[in-house]
């Protein structure tokens, strides 16, 4: 493994285990407070659309769409949109094994605007939504990084807005989808 996949791995570790021993209870739960305080009906619908771009269906669509494009000019580039199947199964491990109880149920405001599979796992940690959100928009070719940190921090907003994530939820998700888009393309 390169530099660069162990920096992103030590930094997802590092913050994973923060997010086991507790450490982030506390900003966790003051930062939903904070974000759920200007709760409207307007604001559920905006957040929800937003987060249908991480959904895993519309992102597997997304990621699909950026392999079939590039397969033309530059087939080897064609693979890199594929490993948006690294960030679900690194998704998945770390939702077993760390121990993040998700927000509760009476906070959650997310409404259901299209159909999507939802595998409901015990832990909440990392956000899947803002993983497979930054890992698109990382590999997207073009999109300027003060864009990509942007569009990665709205993601993250309406996850703890919705009452699906903590704060460090979204980091882990950040970290995760930046770091196998930082590694994939260092692979083609």
């Amino acid at each position: 493994m390169g530099r660069v996949a162990w920096s992103w791995t030590i930094l997802l570790a590092f913050v994973a285990l923060a997010v086991a021993s507790g450490s982030c209870r506390e900003i966790d739960a003051t930062v939903l407070d904070a974000a759920q305080r200007a709760r409207t009906p307007s604001l559920d619908f905006l957040a929800s659309l937003v987060g249908l771009v991480g959904a895993a269906e519309v992102a597997a669509g997304i990621a699909l769409g950026l392999a079939v494009a590039r397969v033309r000019g530059y087939p080897r580039e064609a693979l890199i949109p594929l490993l948006i199947a690294a960030t679900v199964i690194v998704e998945s491990i770390l939702k077993f094994i760390v121990p993040q109880v998700p927000p509760p149920d009476d906070r959650v405001r997310t409404i259901a605007l299209l159909p999507v599979i939802s595998v409901p796992f015990a832990h909440s940690f990392p956000s899947g939504h803002v993983a497979r959100a930054a890992f698109l928009l990382r590999i997207a070719n073009g999109i300027p990084t003060p864009v990509v940190i942007a569009a990665v921090l709205l993601m993250a907003a309406t996850r703890i807005y919705l009452g699906e994530h903590w704060l460090s939820d979204t980091v882990g998700g950040a970290i995760l989808g930046l770091g196998v888009a930082n590694v994939a393309r260092r692979l083609v």
